[in-house]
């Protein structure tokens, strides 16, 4: 295993003290009594909202199928592929422990996700540890669309698993991994292998394309689309300050996006309470939204603003540096 080469910047940002600074400001804006009935959490919401999912993918699925040898493939796949690539919702409320109120539950929908969307989902739970991890910041257009299209989290996400296949870990990421997951982490990363690997023999031995046609190639089409509204809910925003209010950016749009999201693009108000499950998040925004950063724009008129406002400064901020 490499050694861990702690950061003592970022210490400072996961230490016992920054994690009460945080709960300070979590509490300047909600007290504690107020905040405790949003966190109820159920299994009903959770196992609604997955049965609606996995019948919309099944559903775009079934396109895929009718449209297979006609010119409508490629649309078909792309939609299907949009409805897989929204698996990292459910994925990342399961990270926190909020998406059921039954443990094997949540743990099983972690899993099944986290390999549908390739992500190591113990992994991706400890990571959201590190501060910089959820704060996507492209400095250039070229940054921007190596983040959207997802070139770096293929490289990022199974450069991980096969490292950690091996037993070994980066050190800068080592720092946020507690002792005792190591051997879960790397027993994730061997079980992924075999996983995809075991897809990949069937699919020679039983000459198919269903595999490729039905989840991998889809998912590397409709995943970018995610990226796009990760980079909405948080790029522009106040980057690495502790004010909750403006940390992230919650977004006007339309209820089958928001559906697909499991309620993120109430984005601001999952970050001032993690602790509060995604289905109660409408109902804290009513609570607490008009102290927060919402912004009456839909996820492309966002994407809009990063690319000309945020790039922008970002480009005559390197200027002045240079002169």
């Amino acid at each position: 295993m490499e050694a861990a080469a702690a950061n003592p910047e970022t210490q400072k940002l996961t230490s016992p003290e920054a994690n009460a600074k945080l709960l300070a400001a979590q509490r300047e804006i909600i007290s504690r009594g107020r905040l405790k009935p949003f966190t109820k959490r159920t299994d009903r919401h959770g196992l609604i909202y997955l049965g609606g999912h996995m019948s919309i993918i099944f559903g775009t699925g079934y396109l895929v199928y009718l449209a297979t040898g006609t010119g409508w493939l490629i649309p078909a796949i792309s939609l299907h592929g949009v409805v897989l690539g929204h698996l990292f919702a459910p994925m990342h409320e399961c990270s926190h422990g909020t998406a059921f109120r039954t443990r094997w539950l949540n743990e099983t929908v972690h899993w099944i996700t986290g390999i549908l969307v390739v992500w190591p989902p113990t992994y991706f739970r400890e990571l959201g540890k590190d501060p910089q991890f959820v704060l996507p910041s492209p400095s250039s257009l070229m940054d921007y669309v190596y983040y959207v299209t997802a070139t770096q989290l293929w490289i990022k996400n199974i450069g991980w698993i096969l490292r950690h296949s091996m037993g070994r870990i980066r050190p800068f990421n080592r720092q946020f991994v507690p002792e005792d997951q190591l051997p879960k982490i790397f027993l994730e990363a061997r079980v992924m292998l075999a996983i995809y690997a075991g897809l990949a023999v069937v699919s020679v031995a039983l000459e198919t394309w269903a595999v490729a046609i039905y989840w991998a190639i889809p998912t590397v089409i409709g995943v970018p689309v995610a990226r796009a509204l990760r980079v909405a809910d948080h790029t522009g925003c106040t980057e690495g300050k502790l004010d909750l209010r403006t940390y992230a950016r919650t977004v006007k749009t339309d209820p089958l996006t928001r559906f697909l999201c499991w309620n993120m693009p109430y984005h601001c108000e999952h970050h001032l309470a993690p602790s509060v499950p995604f289905h109660a998040l409408p109902a804290l925004h009513a609570e607490v939204g008009h102290e927060m950063n919402s912004v009456e724009k839909g996820y492309w008129a966002v994407q809009w603003d990063v690319l000309r406002d945020h790039l922008e400064r970002k480009f005559r901020f390197r200027l002045v540096q240079s002169i």
